[in-house]
Formats: structure tokens, sequence, C-alpha cells
């Protein structure tokens, strides 16, 4: 056993791989932001994800890095395709060797993890399209993928060796913290408690969860809101009573 306080090698390049896979949440935000369209900031996304992809091989953690080449891929041939002009020889370089690293990690997993790997792509994939809505300004549309997001990940995470979960604590704290915004964001509008109710509601019912085993699940903002945000014009406390009534089943 280690001495308490020393620094192994093995943890040394967890955290490591924590800090860049921290810099992969960052770009889920940064990549669809006003300068989205660019090229540019379509090739950092993309290489991100490559090295994201690469630390999480060096832990063998192999499912977990063949979701981010995969994805890392899937940004790079999206982007030959909408920019053919643009650095097509080193796209090209890029694609190729992430098949070859794809196809390597696909050899490296076990049978049992192929599973891990599509959810924790859907997790990278749904996530991206949550920041890409809300920086569009489209609170409610990223709140719906956000939650499954969120959704998805704790799912990833349970299924993750505890090591795993360490190398994943930021982009965990990413998906939190954009998720969390959205839904502020969101039940500010004037008929933000009704769409986050019918959100959250209709995806618990989807996964077939109660609607407070949600991630995202806040009753105690629920309450203060439907208190100030519902009492207005546009909800009348005939309705504002109804959907008290009905926001825990």
């Amino acid at each position: 056993m280690n001495a308490p306080g020393k620094t192994t090698a093995g943890s040394y390049r967890l955290r490591l791989a924590g800090r860049v896979i921290g810099l992969a949440g960052w770009c889920f935000s940064f990549c669809h932001s006003d300068a989205a369209a660019d090229p540019e900031s379509r090739w950092l996304h993309g290489f991100v994800l490559v090295q994201t992809g690469h630390q999480l091989a060096e832990q063998e953690l192999w499912p977990l890095a063949m979701a981010n080449y995969a994805a890392a891929l899937n940004q790079f041939e999206a982007l030959s395709v909408d920019h053919p002009d643009f650095q097509p020889r080193l796209l090209g370089y890029r694609k190729a060797d992430l098949k070859e690293r794809i196809a390597s990690a696909a050899e490296a997993m076990q049978p049992g993890e192929h599973d891990l790997e599509m959810l924790y792509e859907d997790v990278i994939e749904t996530a991206r399209e949550g920041a890409s809505r809300r920086y569009a300004l489209d609170f409610e549309g990223s709140y719906q993928f956000l939650v499954r997001a969120q959704w998805q990940f704790e799912a990833v995470l349970r299924q993750c060796s505890e090591g795993a979960v360490q190398a994943l604590a930021k982009q965990r704290a990413f998906i939190e913290e954009i998720t969390s915004e959205t839904r502020e964001d969101l039940i500010r509008q004037p008929d933000g408690p009704l769409k986050l109710h019918n959100i959250e509601k209709d995806f618990a019912a989807a996964v077939q969860i109660a609607l407070t085993d949600l991630p995202s699940f806040r009753p105690d903002q629920i309450e203060s809101e439907t208190e100030t945000g519902m009492s207005s014009a546009l909800f009348p406390e005939a309705l504002v009573l109804q959907v008290r009534g009905e926001w825990y089943r």
C-alpha cells in the first residue's frame, strides 16, 4: 500500500487524463459558440477529442478512448465535407490515423465493453448537441439533450472502475454545470417552469424512473419557481395549483 500523500505514476496519469478530459468538456461549449462554423474551431474540437482519446488509451480505458476517437473522426469527416479546401492533407492523415486507432482499441476491448463505448459516445454527441442549442439560446431544446446526456453519463460511470471515474471527473463536472445553467435559464422564461416540468417528466417516463431520480431534479427550485415564475398573467392561480399537484407524479 502506498504511503498517505504519496503520488504514484498511475495516479499521476489518471489526474493528467482528467485535466485533458476537462479540455474536452470546455470544447463542447467552444465548438458550438458563434465561431462554430469556422473550420479552425471545428479542427480544434476534433484535436481535443483526439488528445482525450490518447490519454484514456494510455490508461487502457479502451471503450472510453474509442468513443473519443470515433467522435473526432466524425468531426474531421464532416469538416472535410463542409470545407474541402481546409488542410486536406492534414485531415486525411488524421482520419487515417484515427481509423487505425479505432481498430486497435476495438481489438483491445473486452466483449462486454462495446456497450460502454457506444453509451459514452452517445454522451459526447448528446452533450455536444445540448451545448450547441444552448449557445443558440434554445434553452428548451438544449435542456432536452443535456438531461439525457447527464443521465447517460451517470450510466457510464456506474460501469467504470474507480480510476476511470476519477479520470472522468472534470467532464462530469462540466456536464453537470452546463445542465444546471441551462435549467436556470429555461426556468426564467415566461413559460419556462412548465416546459422544464414537461421535459423532465417525459424523460423520466421514457427511461422508466421516478422524476425525483433524475440527476438534474431540483425540488426546492421547482417549489420556488412555482411561487414566482408561474405567478403571472400567463399562469393563472388555477393552473399553478394544477401543475403543483402534478409535479411529483
